[in-house]
């Protein structure tokens, strides 16, 4: 994920915090001195990390689980809005997914337990009051937000956890489509539902933010799943492109400028002898142009580690790959030798054009 950075290594697990994390510690800082309580900047950025730290282990969860189903898990990145484990799928088999999604959930709950038991102990207050201020009750706020976190992710609505259990229970019943369908249908009338509650009752803007958030994630669960189901078991060659034009290493960013201005292709692989050393895909040409000159070698420029997949991969596979590690340019070689490259726009002509001639 752009402009976020790597800060240590959980169980192998890169842990990346995105940049503008450091804008909401300072806002929390501000709101803690405006709060005119004694060291209340200190409780407030102090309250955030402690806060993220827990968010950390709900994601640190997710990803274990994922990662002893044959996941692979890129990265944990911390975001303003919460954590994220990037992971290359979900597992197909619907009880894994049940168990990789409720294991955050579960997690975060008992936290909130052991932060409820030394709460307790250390005499801190339990009401919620003490959630909304900046004193030293940390158990007792990390009580309230781990509650509040692990019950608003068991919610039946993507992109909750709640949401993928809800599918995946659905899916032990009935194909994986049919599932998905019904989950997301749910999710979103639960997500239109807390609009107008939080409009009307509440008279929050922020819930009714977040409904807009979970019903669009609804819909963009439901749109890949229907993708992948129709590109399950299709070959990549079905759709691979095969006349495309290559840049060398050597090649000049002017050069590559002029065979995309001439061309309909906008991402070119870098092709050295019969070997397929790099990519360079339009967001890196177009960010080239205005950051260097005309002159600058493509191997200045050009993505040096890259995705790469075979001929006898499925498109399913491939695209699940592209998604979860954020890509948009695949080549397809055979050895080091390209045969071909496919790129998310290809897909989806693929996709539109199956279900126009109905497959």
């Amino acid at each position: 994920m752009k402009w976020s950075y790597q800060v240590t290594r959980l169980f192998g697990i890169p842990l990346r915090i995105h940049v503008t994390f450091l804008l909401l510690l300072l806002f929390f800082a501000m709101a803690g001195a405006r709060a005119g309580e004694p060291y209340g900047p200190l409780y407030a950025v102090a309250t955030i990390v402690l806060v993220f730290a827990c968010v950390v282990v709900h994601e640190l969860a997710h990803s274990l689980m994922a990662r002893h189903y044959g996941v692979n898990v890129r990265a944990i990145v911390l975001l303003p809005i919460g954590g994220v484990s990037q992971m290359e799928a979900m597992p197909e088999d619907p009880k894994q997914e049940i168990k990789v999604s409720v294991v955050g959930p579960l997690t975060s709950l008992t936290l909130a337990a052991l932060f409820y038991l030394l709460a307790l102990v250390t005499e801190q207050t339990l009401s919620g009051k003490s959630f909304a201020t900046f004193g030293p009750e940390m158990f007792s706020k990390l009580f309230w937000i781990n509650l509040m976190l692990g019950l608003f992710n068991i919610l039946p609505a993507f992109p909750m956890d709640g949401g993928r259990v809800l599918r995946g229970v659905l899916a032990t019943r009935m194909e994986q489509v049919r599932a998905t369908k019904v989950a997301v249908e749910i999710g979103q009338a639960i997500a239109i539902l807390m609009f107008f509650f939080g409009i009307f009752y509440l008279n929050s803007l922020w819930l009714a933010v977040i409904a807009v958030f979970i019903y669009l994630g609804a819909e963009g669960e439901e749109h890949a799943t229907m993708i992948r189901a129709a590109l399950r078991n299709v070959p990549v060659t079905r759709a691979m492109l095969t006349r495309i034009e290559t840049v060398a290493p050597q090649d000049s960013l002017g050069s590559v400028v002029e065979k995309a201005c001439h061309s309909l292709q906008a991402d070119f692989p870098v092709v050295e002898g019969d070997s397929v050393v790099g990519l360079l895909p339009k967001e890196i040409i177009f960010a080239a142009i205005h950051e260097t000159s005309r002159e600058t070698p493509v191997s200045q420029i050009m993505r040096k580690e890259f995705l790469s997949a075979t001929r006898d991969e499925t498109l399913d596979h491939v695209f699940q790959k592209m998604q979860g590690q954020g890509i948009s340019l695949v080549p397809i070689v055979e050895g080091n030798r390209l045969m071909g490259m496919i790129n998310l726009e290809q897909i989806g002509k693929y996709h539109m054009m199956c279900e126009l001639a109905g497959r």
